[in-house]
């Protein structure tokens, strides 16, 4: 015992109840859950039955019979228990299990806690274990030596603490006085313990008379004891008898009650026949469970058959309670309803027990009607079980996180949909406020390709009432709020209310799922620590290669879809595929169909992305050829965005993400002509370099790219250089040595259209051939061969190149050189037909490539002796002017970019590398020049330039020969016309 008075603060007292105000009344025995709109019977003791009662959202409690008035929490418990304010307010702490937050003010007598282990484990010096025997016996009218005493642990105090609460939230709560106490335990069929105290007069001579409250009512003195824990004690009960064992069951409402039907039952009790439940009121009917050995089911109702002041029809409790039971338990047992007394009275058993005896109890127990339902009966329980199922199922599909600063659970909206509501204070009260459609964490992710990063998988309900399964990165959390993710909720199908969004982002920040998944941020080759050589992972998320038992996914981000990722059977694509490389003049259908291995090699390998792009009119098969490619892996699907073919029309963000999703694959980009050329430019150095661009995170820091190792495959009308050039970009060697040109002019382009249905049938045949061909890899033991591998696809570049090649002219021929390797391990594999000439499709693409205008670039100095010729014979005449001494006969010089006289065409050295299209810088290209002869004169030995340009002045300029760049002939003018002048 304590020699201190339990107290505490009022607003800390406010601050811990908050959201949990439903606890505490099933804490003090109040049948009230979230979200409900009905009202039940008022559990005040001076009013009960007499008033609709009901918890508001705004976790208010209103009567009918107080004419308005709402009461708090604390107000509820001060009412129910007949505490004053302050021991209401401890009463409500200990109730959510707040103890830590009760301070003690000393020297005003002892404290006794009210859990239910305290008052049924209370010191000696406190108890008075006859007491409740006594009340009892009191209660039934016989000697207390003839009690039958439950099962359940009784305990009697010699007194306890009574409180009246608070007339108002500032107020203190006033001490009744000290009164004697039986505390009842009760149980359930799972074990579960909990007690139920009954203020007595003294010496157990009835019920404490605690006289008047300030409204004149009289104080209740039955309580629960403190609930600990969320949990709710509804279905808990005083036992007589052995439940664990005896077949006949009789429920009772009330501790009283209950007594009075084990005095009457007891030869069956003790023959271990039946057993007695008392439970503390209706609800702990309705609630109660039987224990396993139980087989049939007797509820003995009080029956509510009188009118009341004020209530037109009769309440019917405690036959409804029965009832209720019997619906939800008449198939597991034999269920009968006994009702007390008369019709049209207000009777309970222990009244009968008083007036008629035991004899009567036994009667009209044993004459219970068999429980049997009405249609409407059924009809409610069914809908009340499929709403329970429904929330129940939610919550299982969607789990909301465990926080500790706000409180989200599934309820029901008004139209009747199962939402997330969050529990928000408005003023002193909570609300439960929908705020999204189910969301939930179904586990952390662990990134192992990414340095162990923490990701989160969540689950959203869809539009289609679909559950979908998106992965998200937590490191995004801290990017523009969160918009990141906020626009994948809502993309995946995510409703909101209000800032309901932001509520979703605040509770996945503080998930901390148990359950773990390693994933991988993208298909293809992987090495995971602690694991032996190289394994795969397929786009589709299957796993080749893995040693038995690695846990491991492939991210949901990453993954294509189910019906993106795989349709129809091998056979059909080999079919297909059959059909394709055996049309003559349409090489670029086999360059297509063993380009979808190339990806997988040159990632297996460790070499940089590269690949080829398709040029030439439109109706050539371009497109066609990347399908071939593509479906190895994937339906060519232009209107999927997790298809391997995409159109071009892409962002930067998106290349790099497109890029990643094709590891180790392949990727298809058509439609290049929407693509701005300098635009495309920046996205061939990109794709090539395998990274994406670096970006800051919210904190300042460096953010994870993009990475992959992929083949690309593009098509356009024009040629890469053609395209990049029309659109005033700059075509560089880079570009042609990493997506080189094949031009397909010349290809048939009447196939007949029985023979392209036939090839089409990879758009129903698709997603075999990739996996197939890494199975085989596999099983040869080829991925733990890398270096051979590489050597072999070097050799083959060389070979193609031919002897003495520059080193450019080699790196052009690798994409070549990896096409063909894939092509002839996919035949010996058995993918592409035995009889397919792969070298000769090889062949005929490379020759293609060395006649298109993209080689040039290969050969820098050359480029820019080209584009210098271009540059100065687009200009002759307009911006580029003759020097002239006859003063009557003047050029413009303020649009000049150059000049010529009969020697030489001179170009300012500050627009030389403009003029030579940026391939060199500036000394580079002098050299260049004067290796070629081209220089027509300079400054001196160590300088390739001139400062002075003839009849022009003092002019830092290259003096390039005039018959190299000029033209030349006395047939021409000295100079142009030019508006305003004469020749």
């Amino acid at each position: 015992m304590s020699s201190a008075t339990p107290y505490v603060s009022t607003k800390d007292a406010q601050r811990a109840v908050q959201g949990r105000e439903i606890e505490i009344l099933n804490g003090i025995g109040i049948p009230w859950r979230k979200g409900r709109s009905e009202h039940i019977d008022c559990p005040y003791p001076d009013h009960r039955g007499d008033g609709d009662w009901r918890f508001t959202n705004k976790n208010r409690a209103i009567c009918t019979c107080t004419g308005g008035k709402t009461d708090s929490v604390f107000d509820v418990v001060s009412k129910v228990e007949g505490l004053d304010f302050e021991r209401s307010k401890i009463r409500c702490i200990e109730i959510i299990g707040r103890t830590d937050i009760i301070r003690r003010k000393s020297g005003e007598g002892s404290y006794q806690a009210t859990d239910a282990w305290s008052l049924l484990n209370a010191p000696a010096e406190r108890r008075n274990d006859s007491l409740p025997r006594a009340y009892l016996a009191h209660r039934l009218g016989i000697e207390p030596e003839a009690v039958p005493m439950p099962r359940t642990p009784v305990v009697g105090l010699f007194a306890l603490a009574y409180y009246d609460p608070p007339k108002s939230g500032r107020d203190k709560p006033g001490k009744v006085g000290e009164y004697p106490c039986a505390a009842f335990g009760i149980t359930d069929a799972d074990g579960r313990q909990h007690a139920h105290r009954i203020y007595l007069a003294p010496g157990g001579a009835g019920k404490a008379d605690l006289g008047l409250r300030a409204d004149g009512k009289p104080r209740d003195p039955k309580k629960s004891a403190r609930v600990i824990g969320e949990e709710s004690t509804a279905g808990r009960a005083v036992i007589w008898g052995d439940a664990d064992a005896a077949p006949w069951g009789i429920i009772t409402e009330g501790i009283e009650t209950g007594a009075a039907v084990a005095n009457a039952f007891r030869p069956e009790i003790e023959a271990g026949e039946a057993y007695v439940a008392a439970g503390i009121n209706a609800v702990g009917i309705e609630a109660f469970a039987p224990w396993p050995a139980t087989k049939r089911i007797t509820i003995a109702a009080d029956r509510d058959e009188a009118t009341k002041p004020g209530r037109h029809d009769p309440t019917r409790r405690g036959e409804r309670a029965a009832r209720t039971f019997g619906i939800r338990r008449h198939t597991q047992f034999a269920v009968a309803i006994a009702l007390a007394g008369d019709p049209r009275t207000a009777t309970d058993w222990l009244e009968v027990h008083g007036r008629d005896g035991v004899e009567a109890v036994r009667s009209g127990i044993l004459a219970a009607a068999a429980f049997v339902p009405t249609a409407a009966e059924i009809q409610e329980e069914r809908d009340r079980l499929e709403g329970i199922a429904t929330v129940q199922t939610v919550a299982r599909d969607y789990p909301l996180p465990a926080l500790e600063s706000m409180t989200l659970t599934y309820q029901r909206t008004r139209s009747g949909k199962v939402w997330v509501h969050q529990a928000v204070k408005v003023g002193y009260s909570i609300d439960m406020v929908p705020v999204t459609s189910p969301l939930g964490v179904v586990a952390r992710l662990r990134m192992v390709d990414d340095g162990d990063a923490y990701g989160l998988r969540l689950a959203v309900e869809g539009f289609d009432g679909k559950r979908r399964t998106i992965d998200v990165d937590r490191a995004t959390f801290a990017k523009q709020g969160a918009a990141e993710i906020r626009a994948m909720l809502f993309g995946a199908g995510l409703r909101a209310e209000g800032e309901g969004e932001h509520v979703a982002v605040r509770a996945l920040k503080a998930a901390d799922p148990q359950q773990e998944i390693s994933v991988v941020r993208r298909p293809g080759w992987h090495r995971v620590d602690g694991t032996a050589g190289k394994f795969f992972v397929c786009p589709s998320g299957r796993i080749i290669g893995a040693p038995e038992g690695t846990p491991l996914e492939l991210s949901m981000a990453a993954r294509v879809s189910e019906g993106i990722a795989r349709g129809g059977s091998l056979e059909g694509w080999k079919e297909a595929i059959a059909i394709a490389v055996g049309v003559p003049r349409c090489e670029h259908w086999a360059i297509g169909a063993m380009a979808g291995f190339a990806g997988t090699l040159l990632a297996l390998v460790g070499l940089d992305s590269c690949g080829i792009n398709l040029s030439g009119a439109t109706t050539g098969g371009k497109t066609t050829a990347q399908r071939l490619a593509v479906s190895a892996w994937s339906r060519a699907a232009l209107d999927q965005r997790d298809s391997l073919l995409q159109t071009a029309r892409a962002t930067a963000n998106g290349v790099e993400a497109m890029a990643a999703r094709s590891h180790s694959t392949v990727l298809a980009m058509d439609e290049l002509g929407h693509v701005n050329g300098k635009e495309l430019g920046r996205t061939i150095y990109s794709l090539a370099s395998g990274v994406g661009k670096q970006r800051m995170s919210a904190d300042a820091t460096l953010r994870a790219s993009y990475t992959w190792s992929t083949f690309i495959i593009l098509s356009a009308e024009k040629s890469l250089e053609e395209k990049i050039r029309g659109d005033g970009g700059e075509w560089l060697g880079g570009m042609a040595v990493r997506i080189p040109d094949v031009d397909i002019t010349g290809v048939d382009r009447a196939v007949d259209r029985a023979v392209l249905a036939k090839i089409n049938a990879v758009d129903q045949h698709f997603g075999h051939a990739g996996p197939a061909f890494v199975e085989s890899i596999v099983a040869e033991g080829l991925h733990h061969e890398t270096q051979d591998l590489r050597a072999v696809i070097n050799a083959a570049a060389v070979s193609l190149a031919g002897p003495n090649a520059e080193g450019t002219l080699v790196r052009a021929a690798l994409p070549f050189a990896i096409i063909g390797t894939a092509g002839i391990l996919a035949r010996k594999f058995g993918l592409l037909p035995a009889t397919m000439d792969t070298g000769r499709a090889i062949r005929w693409a490379w020759a293609k490539f060395q006649d298109s205008t993209d080689a040039v670039a290969l050969d820098p100095e050359a480029q820019a002796t080209a584009n210098l010729r271009t540059w100065i014979a687009e200009r002759w005449g307009s911006s580029i002017h003759p020097t002239v001494a006859d003063e009557d006969i003047r050029a413009p010089n303020r649009d000049a970019v150059g000049w010529y006289d009969e020697e030489a065409v001179y170009i300012p050295a500050h627009r030389i590398v403009e003029a030579a299209g940026g391939a060199l810088k500036e000394i580079e290209i002098g050299r260049a020049l004067d290796r070629q002869g081209l220089i027509a004169k300079t400054k001196g030995e160590r300088h390739l330039f001139v400062n002075f340009v003839p009849k022009i002045g003092k002019v830092k300029a290259y003096a390039l020969s005039r018959s190299g760049f000029g033209r030349s002939g006395r047939s021409e003018p000295v100079f142009a016309v030019h508006s305003g002048g004469r020749a």
